[in-house]
């Protein structure tokens, strides 16, 4: 057995270094580019220009984007990981399911809340964005409602 090992293990390790050598040359480097032989100075700064309206641009264009709505609904039911709430539309009362998440900020009685500590009848403002799929951006409790019959005569 010791005389396999011996006599196999050089053959295999000449392959393998037959093999590596093969894999490095096949590699094509590329020269690196020669330098610019004429350098040109570079350009004086410029003076530094108020950085104030980028971010009110920036805020703007977030705004229009996320078309997140606050309105006022009456919490039907308390999910997991959603609440569904009522509101009036077109003069019927609808209901909508919105996400939360642990960066929903949830407020009630002043203080903020778990997902846990809503109740059905909460009357709340809910600000979410009604044509994402995204969770609400914040609930807050502003006291109690009635749960209605939803829909109606269309």
């Amino acid at each position: 057995m010791k005389i396999l090992v011996r006599n196999a293990a050089w053959p295999i390790g000449v392959t393998l270094a037959t093999v590596l050598a093969m894999a490095c040359s096949s590699v094509d480097e590329k020269p690196a580019p020669p330098p610019a032989a004429t350098a040109k100075p570079a350009p004086a700064p410029a003076p530094a220009a108020p950085p104030a309206p980028a971010p009110a641009k920036s805020e703007s264009a977030k705004a229009s984007k996320t078309k997140a709505v606050e309105v006022e609904g009456v919490i039907s039911a308390v999910g997991q990981r959603t609440i569904t709430f009522q509101m009036e539309r077109k003069g019927k009362v609808r209901e909508e399911v919105v996400g939360v998440d642990d960066k929903t900020k949830i407020e009630k009685a002043g203080s903020n809340v778990k997902l846990r500590d809503l109740q059905e009848t909460d009357k709340a403002l809910i600000n979410y964005e009604p044509e994402a799929y995204t969770p609400a951006l914040a609930i807050k409790v502003v006291g109690k409602g009635e749960i209605q019959k939803v829909g109606g005569d269309d």
